[in-house]
């Protein structure tokens, strides 16, 4: 068989792009958002049916629909190497955040549609883009792939990934031989720039409800004396941010920054579209708010609606609160620490019930490995720039479950995604060129690191 060179490789990428864009068209069309709807559940099956069908063409012997805990179906596949080839772990997810109102969209949320250099679509970027870039890469490959893949695909990861993070833990065997994970979830800097995220903050999502009655109060018989829920919810949400814009949460640790790599304020509210004179938040530099800092969302209210309003204190009120929690600070720990900030802020000792939704830890890599340095180089040469290092402000909770499962592996953050993508809200896109990039990094790392020793036979 003659090498695979970087040349041949890239050839091979831009022959099945457009069978990829397909494949991507294919599964932005199915509206596969995790939860109790009977039809977008159904979607989510179909969803990872098309994923199993296609690794069987790529020669994986028995991919499968694994239910999880959850009741999510995570898409295993296992193809075995030449002996003594290093075990790569292929990770991505093919559940997606709901579109909101389609109105709002430019294009349909659950169509493809290529409008200049972009492809708009929900999970054209997070994360059936990454899905396709896999599937690509290994077709790209085809029998210069020696290294074993273990391909898994999750079902759950936008609603916390708790069914494949606990079918995982009691499956820890299918899993501890993994030598490097390619966790496609990432997000890059810029248009073009690549990188390879080396930290992640954790979360924690908490449901807290305030009651201050049992019933409903005329506002003018009654206000002025009985505490109004809302605005007791709101005066301890309001504790959580200081003047400056920072989170404050009573005994939150204040870690250091690891990263060096800067983000500047012109891109920065470029990128967050922020309205003329809007200040940015924070007391320090952009890049460790976003990476070292925690952050405090209200993710909704349970309050009444402008179009039920009437002249009354209300006894009752809810908010989700969404925490990203800085590395170095366990997330079990935080979510303790913005429980008890909370009902010391309580201002008329109203009720109040905490639940906590999510709780998962911040992630951190070293950068100093030999899988590391493939991926680099690959990346590198794929985009035609040097790949940097940088942090991450989201979460991915897989990470910390396969550090635990897989302790020597290494486990290597990139993406296909950047600020201009839109993941998660209105007309969501991925950049072609950024995805074809994407595939021919991966499909030369899983090339050259075939060569590299696995890191299981140095385990004791």
């Amino acid at each position: 068989m003659q090498p695979l060179t970087d040349d041949r490789l890239r050839e091979t990428v831009l022959a099945l792009m457009p069978d990829a864009v397909r494949t991507l068209g294919e599964l932005v069309r199915l509206p596969s958002v995790f939860g109790k709807d009977p039809e977008r559940r159904a979607a989510c099956a179909a969803t990872a049916t098309v994923v199993a069908d296609r690794l069987k063409r790529l020669g994986f012997p028995e991919p499968r629909l694994q239910e999880t805990s959850d009741g999510s179906f995570t898409v295993l596949a296992h193809r075995p190497g030449h002996p003594g080839a290093p075990t790569v772990m292929l990770y991505s997810h093919y559940d997606v955040q709901p579109e909101g109102d389609p109105a709002d969209w430019t294009h349909p949320p659950f169509d493809i549609t290529r409008a200049g250099e972009r492809l708009y679509g929900r999970g054209t970027a997070d994360c059936k883009g990454s899905v396709v870039a896999h599937l690509t890469a290994l077709e790209a490959l085809g029998d210069h792939c020696t290294a074993a893949v273990r391909f898994v695909c999750e079902g759950s990861e936008e609603q916390g990934g708790r069914g494949l993070d606990d079918y995982i833990r009691t499956h820890r065997e299918e899993f501890d031989d993994i030598d490097a994970a390619l966790v496609l979830d990432a997000s890059n800097p810029g248009p073009g720039q690549p990188a390879i995220v080396t930290s992640l903050r954790g979360v924690v999502v908490s449901r807290v409800s305030v009651r201050t009655g049992s019933r409903v109060l005329h506002s003018g018989t009654f206000g002025g004396a009985a505490p109004d829920a809302v605005m007791a919810l709101l005066r301890m949400l309001a504790s959580l941010r200081d003047d400056s814009g920072d989170t404050v949460i009573e005994g939150m640790p204040r870690i250091p920054s690891a990263h060096t790599a800067g983000y500047p304020e012109s891109d920065f509210r470029a990128n967050a579209g922020l309205a003329d004179g809007v200040r940015v938040l924070g007391s320090t530099d952009i890049a460790t708010q976003l990476w070292a800092r925690p952050a405090l969302t209200v993710m909704a209210m349970d309050v009444p609606a402008l179009s039920q309003a009437v002249p009354a204190v209300q006894p009752a009120a809810r908010a989700l609160l969404n925490l990203r929690v800085p590395p170095g600070v366990p997330a079990r720990a935080a979510a303790d620490l913005l429980a008890a900030h909370l009902r010391r802020h309580n201002p008329w000792q109203a009720d109040i019930e905490i639940d906590e939704l999510v709780v998962s830890d911040p992630f951190v890599s070293a950068p100093g490995g030999v899988a590391h340095a493939t991926l680099a180089r690959a990346l590198s040469t794929a985009h035609g720039r040097p790949a940097v290092t940088v942090g991450d402000g989201g979460s991915i909770p897989l990470c910390g479950t396969l550090r635990a499962t897989a302790p020597e592996a290494e486990i290597l953050l990139f993406g296909i995604s950047e600020p201009g993508s839109n993941i998660h809200a209105t007309d969501e896109s991925v950049l072609l060129a950024d995805l074809q990039a994407a595939i021919i990094a991966e499909a030369m790392f899983l090339r050259d690191i075939a060569t590299v020793p696995p890191q299981r036979k140095q385990r004791t």
